[in-house]
């Protein structure tokens, strides 16, 4: 799926090695995407001493690396990637080779398709966060399901939607449809219909981001009738396109 995944790392001038930059966002990349992480941790903290913390789509890991090092062993910290490629011991590479501590390095799931049910316990992780994955995640309402799912009662996600690009031609702009009796409705303004979702926009983007309190036996009632790879209609394309019917 990932076809724009045209390099990992490579070799300097200088011998050292180039990590591919798209992937290695810390927290300042994600500043911009899904606002300041580090103070969404801080404010979870006020009321537990320890926290685990989730990342979907942690490319190298570094926003994890930076979590672990700024707050040690109030944190624990955990990724997923899809590609096997981006694996453990990558991460450990990087970890190190950036100047972080072996006991700083986020234990990785590879092959992890967060288009299904997630393979956690319900209750296991008090942040959960996602940048610059979501357009790749095949089935959106249910991972946004199973992310309240896996929240702590306390916990809070906070997710990347990458719901609209504008540099896609005027078919594949919004990449999330919902429809009900052949009409659209908006997706942004469905999500505002639940009293545990928040919506912001991302900052010098198309999209938003989502911020997930956690709410029981919380669905959206969605069910998924579509999955278009736009990036196989045209490499300047990117991600993946879903429709869904209201249930």
């Amino acid at each position: 799926m990932m076809d724009k995944n045209y390099w990992i790392k490579k070799s300097g001038q200088d011998g050292n090695i180039i990590w591919r930059p798209g992937r290695s966002l810390g927290l300042k990349g994600a500043m911009g995407r899904i606002g300041n992480i580090a103070r969404n941790v801080e404010e979870i903290l006020k009321n537990k001493r320890k926290i685990k913390i989730l990342e979907i789509g942690a490319g190298f890991g570094r926003a994890l690396l930076e979590l672990k090092r700024k707050y040690g062993d109030k944190v624990e910290v955990f990724g997923t990637n899809y590609e096997k490629d981006w694996n453990q011991k990558l991460t450990n590479e990087y970890a190190l080779d950036q100047g972080f501590k072996k006991k700083d390095i986020p234990k990785i799931y590879m092959g992890f398709d967060a288009g299904k049910k997630l393979s956690f316990k319900s209750s296991s992780f008090d942040f959960v966060f996602c940048q610059a994955t979501m357009q790749y995640i095949s089935d959106r309402a249910l991972f946004i399901e199973e992310v309240n799912r896996i929240l702590t009662n306390h916990g809070l996600a906070v997710l990347e939607l990458q719901e609209f690009r504008d540099d896609h031609p005027k078919k594949y702009k919004k990449m999330v449809e919902i429809w009900q009796d052949k009409k659209q409705i908006d997706f942004l303004r469905y999500l505002k219909k639940f009293s545990n979702l928040k919506i912001k926009k991302s900052r010098g983007r198309d999209w938003h981001y989502l911020i997930i309190k956690k709410s029981e036996g919380f669905k959206l009632n969605l069910k998924l009738k579509k999955v278009i790879n736009v990036e196989k209609i045209s490499s300047k394309y990117w991600g993946i396109k879903v429709l869904y019917e209201l249930r």
